[in-house]
């Protein structure tokens, strides 16, 4: 899973004065922070903790702690502009069949609500397939999939405009196993939204 370090940097420039740069260390969606080190010239200096910031000007400092509710006012404007965090969505399907399984269909209302919701959405529909028969099958299967899934995610309202569909066939196997064989897990679509 992709791990977003969000860090905020605002420039603000003031009549007479030198640049100013304000870092602020904020946690990701999970609530892990990782580091960042601030440097200009001969002076350097790590954040390491949720909110920790710092300023430079014509040095670095000194370290503080800011209030979550104070830097979300303060970026709220960077916090809007930035992407959301993709999320993936997988539906199966029985053998050897382009129509998804109920429980995949019963989860399309609450998947095209998600893409629905996004400020840009992007939406990548890939099929799959299991290894049992022909390869050149498998890919045409898991190819006529994704176009099945693409054509019920339209009639929920998604703009055709942001869907793209790549197929895999056989070739990239969740549960990975030999020739011929019926995995269900392997049988599917996996629908990705940025």
């Amino acid at each position: 899973m992709i791990k977003y370090l969000f860090i905020f940097s605002v420039f603000v420039i003031l009549a007479s004065c030198a640049p100013k740069t304000l870092v602020v260390l904020v946690p990701d969606e999970e609530g892990k922070v990782g580091q960042a080190t601030v440097s200009k010239e001969k002076d350097e200096i790590t954040l390491t903790e949720a909110y920790e910031y710092t300023r430079v000007t014509r040095k670095i400092g000194p370290v503080g702690i800011m209030d979550p509710r104070e830097q979300a006012k303060m970026f709220s404007d960077v916090i809007m502009a930035m992407p959301q965090r993709p999320v993936s969505f997988l539906l199966y399907f029985k053998t050897d069949s382009i129509m998804p399984d109920q429980s995949s269909v019963d989860s399309l209302p609450g998947i095209a609500d998600t893409i629905q919701n996004r400020n840009l959405p992007l939406v990548r529909v890939i099929g799959h397939s299991d290894t049992m028969g022909d390869k050149n099958y498998n890919y045409d299967l898991s190819l006529r999939r994704a176009h099945k899934v693409r054509e019920l995610l339209l009639e929920k309202g998604i703009d055709p405009e942001v869907i793209s569909i790549t197929a895999y066939g056989e070739n990239d196997p969740l549960v990975p196993t030999g020739p011929n064989i019926s995995e269900p897990r392997n049988r599917r679509v996996e629908i990705l939204v940025r």
